[in-house]
Parts: structure tokens; C-alpha cells; sequence
């Protein structure tokens, strides 16, 4: 089984990881495999690559002008470069082409080329993140080099689409792929061993709470700094990084000084603040929190346990139920930080945030925004004279925290009161369902059980699926989100 894998990039991080993976996981499954981007691999891993220019993201030119055009390069010429460099890496054409994240608007002529592929061998399709979902340029990218919306998201029996997580599997089988084209791959995690890291004592606190992530909008900051306006004495609340792009810079600072001035047990960047590995600092932790508002595969609510820690706070079940339904047990986490809707000035406070953020949000898409959406928005936001902390914006958020301090019994005021803590024997459990479920091996089976029947597949004409029917699901506005925008 020749199997050909392109992405735009291999750079470290998340997509390459999964990529080295696949072709660890296939290596004693008979199956050649090749990975194609857009510029050469500098990892470590036994990857057989090669490079296509042509793949590399779309550039948009920054030359002052507004509505410049993108480079966008030749789809005719990326598909014959394409299969030119898969039959030189792998001795003859590819069974099978695994192609990740076609439609998420990083490479403006690869909706276009994967169309093509299509229509001459089985692909497969893995989406882990989507245009579609707060990404409006990106979708706009799309826009410039496709040369028709109805080839976004082909159908055919010699197509097949990957998902990370329940949300995204139920969003495409309701916008009309069929089940038997469309997968639930969720990502192999790797357990580390933990007998040998010692425990250590941070910055003087006697309970560490750590938030291992880089301090971004969708973290949800000011919902952590929330939890740590009620640490006791001795408590400490630590996020790990500051965020790596400039542009988020402005938000994280300004939640530093926030927590500077409320005087919060909470601390910044303590990667940075301490001569500790990754694996030291998980260890001195009494608990992980998170407070994410979205997530992709969702390590954030597994990783604690493969570190032997309790995890608290935010439940994200869209992401999650597949983690459920596999024995890890999140029973401890909210899905809804609910406070008093006077903290924030009032409903028709938050109904001025939201319209507007509504209407450029739907406008970025080409959507236009009713009085009907912005209810909806509010129904799901507020609920018997609360509203959820995690649908607030930043300003909104710290109007809510100054309240909090200056209450004398603020745990009576919103629920949940607190962050109750997973037992040793839970841990352990969830790490053993980790381990059995989510492995190395368990990723290569899965991964055999798409690929075989689909190389049977004869490639047939080509369908497609309305895009729009996959924008109206992120759109929901049920779902919006002000840190989202």
C-alpha cells in the first residue's frame, strides 16, 4: 500500500506530529509511506519526504494596498508537481493521498488540487481545524484561488473526510457527508514516564495550580485569573507562556496588569520564571486547570493525567464526549461559569457587546446579522439572571472580577462555588483509559481500517457538498463566543 501524505509545512508542532506518527504507527503494517510539503523537514523522525514549493501558504502581499491580491500558484502546475514528486518518492503512483487541513484557507489553490486528485485515486481528507470557525481571512483566502465554492468539500465513494472530535464529526454529517465516508480520528498521545521527575517547590507556594498554555484569547485568561481571585493563602495560579504572536501581545499584557493591580495570587510566563523541564513543572503541581473556550483534539484534558494530576475547571463535551465515552472521567469540570448578570452592568450591557461583535463576525463572512441572531446569542449566554463568564469579553470579565474581590462570601454568588479535585484512584483510571485507547498502535489500526477499504474504491464522478451548510453550523450563533472574534 503506497500511501502519499501533504501538508503545507513540516515544521514541529501539532500536524507534523500527527504525520510522524502515522508513519510510525504504519511502519511494520506494509504500508510505504511518503510525506510532500511545501519546504524540507528538519525533524528527527524515519520520514521518507520530499517538497513541492507550490504548497507552501499563500502569501498575501503587504505592500500598504488595501485588497491586495495573494500569490496564488498555478493549480494545473501544483497537481502534476504533486504527483510527480509522490511517484519519485514511493516507486509508482499512490494508492491512496492523505491530505490534511485542504480547506482551511493556508494554501488558496488546494481546494482546486485536491478536486483533481480526486477524480483519478482515493483521498482522504483529515481536517483539524476549519476556515469556517473564526477564521474569516482565511475563508476569504479560499475565495481567491478556488475557481468554484462546490469543489471545497468533493463527495464521492473515493472520498473520505477525518475529524478530530465529536463536534466537527456531527457538524459535517448534518451539512450532508455520509457516514460511511466520514471518520472519528482522534490523536495518539504518548504517556510519559513519571517515576523519575522529582516534585519540587515553586516559588514558595504550598498548592501550585498550573495552566500549562500559552495565554491567548481562546484560553479564556481572564476566566483563570477568576479562579485565582479566590485562592486561599499559600495558593498559587501559574500560567506556563506568554503568547508566541506579537499581535495577541496586547490583551496577555494587559491581563498582567490586571492581575498586578487586583493583587491576584496568580503568575505569568513560569517557564520563564523558573529553571524547570516541562515535565518538573507538571510534577510540582498540585492540579492543572484549564479555562479554553475552544479546542481542537483537546490534549488539554488529557495531558494532566499522563503527568498523574487531577485536572479542574472548563468542560468543553463537544470536544470531550469521545474521551467519555473512553473511560476518562471529567465529571469534576463545569461547563458553565455562571455570575450574577448585575457584575457586568446588566443584560443590556452585554447585549451592546454582542451585537456588534455579531455583525462584524457575520459580515467577515459575507452573512448578514437579524435582531433573531443576537437573541439567540443572548438566550444561550444568560440563563435566570446570569450569564456565562466564558461569553464574556475581556473588559466585561475584569468588570466582573473587580466585583468578585470586593464581595466578603463571593463563592455564594456564582456557580460553580469551586474547583473540586479528582482523586489519586481517578487519576490513575483516567491514565490507564489514556493509555489503552489513545495509543500509538490503537492511531495505526485506526488509520488501516480508512485506508484499506478506501484504495478499493473506484474513483467515480465527482458531488459536492453545499460549503454553506458547513459555515451555518460554526456560524450558530448559540455557539458565539466574544473571545472568539
Amino acid at each position: 500500500m503506497r500511501i502519499a501524505v501533504v501538508h503545507y509545512h513540516l515544521k514541529p508542532g501539532g500536524v507534523t506530529r500527527i504525520v510522524e506518527s502515522a508513519a510510525a504507527s504504519l511502519a511494520r503494517k506494509g504500508v510505504e509511506l511518503c510525506a510532500i510539503s511545501g519546504e524540507p523537514y528538519e525533524g528527527k523522525a524515519d520520514l521518507k519526504t520530499g517538497v513541492v514549493p507550490g504548497l507552501a501558504y499563500t502569501q498575501v502581499p503587504h505592500d500598504g494596498k488595501a485588497g491586495a491580491a495573494p500569490h496564488v500558484p498555478d493549480p494545473n502546475s501544483l497537481f502534476r508537481e504533486l504527483k510527480q514528486e509522490a511517484v519519485r518518492l514511493l516507486g509508482g503512483a499512490p494508492d491512496l493521498w492523505h491530505i490534511h487541513n485542504h480547506s482551511l484557507g493556508k494554501n488558496a489553490s488546494m481546494p482546486d488540487v485536491v478536486f483533481q486528485l480526486a477524480q483519478e485515486a482515493p483521498v482522504l481528507l483529515q481536517i483539524h481545524d476549519f476556515a469556517e470557525d473564526g477564521r474569516p481571512a482565511n475563508y476569504e483566502l479560499i475565495g481567491a484561488g478556488i475557481s468554484d465554492w462546490s469543489r471545497l468539500y468533493p463527495l464521492g465513494p473515493q472520498v473520505h473526510y477525518a475529524v478530530l472530535n465529536q463536534r466537527d464529526y456531527g457538524f459535517l454529517k448534518t451539512a450532508g457527508i455520509p457516514e460511511g465516508s466520514l471518520h472519528l480520528l482522534p490523536n495518539p498521545v504518548s504517556v510519559p514516564s513519571i517515576q523519575d521527575v522529582e516534585r519540587q517547590k515553586v516559588l514558595g507556594a504550598d498548592r501550585l495550580i498550573v495552566y500549562p498554555t500559552r495565554a491567548i484569547r481562546r484560553k479564556n485568561v481572564g476566566e483563570f485569573l477568576f479562579w485565582a481571585a479566590l485562592a486561599e493563602e499559600g495558593e498559587l495560579f501559574a500560567a506556563t507562556l506568554a503568547p508566541a504572536n506579537p499581535t495577541a501581545r496586547p490583551v496577555y499584557d494587559r491581563w498582567v496588569a490586571f492581575a498586578e493591580q487586583q493583587k491576584l495570587r496568580a503568575k505569568f510566563e513560569l517557564a520563564d520564571a523558573v529553571d524547570l523541564s516541562f515535565p518538573e513543572v507538571m510534577a510540582s503541581a498540585d492540579a492543572i486547570i484549564t479555562t479554553s473556550v475552544a479546542e481542537g483534539f483537546g490534549m488539554a484534558f488529557l495531558e494532566p493525567f499522563l503527568f498523574g494530576k487531577g485536572l479542574l475547571g472548563r468542560d468543553l463535551p463537544d470536544i470531550t464526549a469521545d474521551f467519555s465515552q473512553n473511560g476518562v472521567s471529567l465529571d469534576g469540570l463545569y461547563r458553565r461559569l455562571d455570575v450574577p448578570l448585575q457584575w457586568i452592568g446588566g443584560e443590556d450591557e452585554l447585549r451592546t457587546r454582542l451585537w456588534p461583535a455579531l455583525e462584524k463576525a457575520y459580515a467577515a463572512y459575507g452573512r448578514d446579522c437579524t435582531e433573531a441572531t443576537v437573541c439567540t446569542a443572548l438566550d444561550a449566554a444568560v440563563s435566570e439572571g446570569r450569564v456565562d463568564f466564558g461569553r464574556l469579553d475581556e473588559d466585561l470579565q475584569s468588570r466582573a472580577i473587580e466585583h468578585l474581590v470586593a464581595l466578603e462570601r463571593p463563592r455564594e454568588a456564582f456557580a460553580p462555588e469551586g474547583l473540586p479535585p479528582q482523586g489519586e484512584e481517578q487519576v490513575a483510571a483516567n491514565r490507564e483509559a489514556i493509555e489503552e485507547h489513545f495509543n500509538l498502535e490503537q492511531y495505526g489500526q485506526r488509520l488501516m481500517d480508512i485506508y484499506q477499504p478506501l484504495c478499493q474504491a473506484s474513483p467515480g464522478p465527482l458531488d459536492s457538498l453545499a460549503p454553506a451548510r458547513v459555515l451555518n453550523a460554526f456560524l450558530d450563533p448559540a455557539r458565539f463566543c466574544l473571545l472568539r472574534t
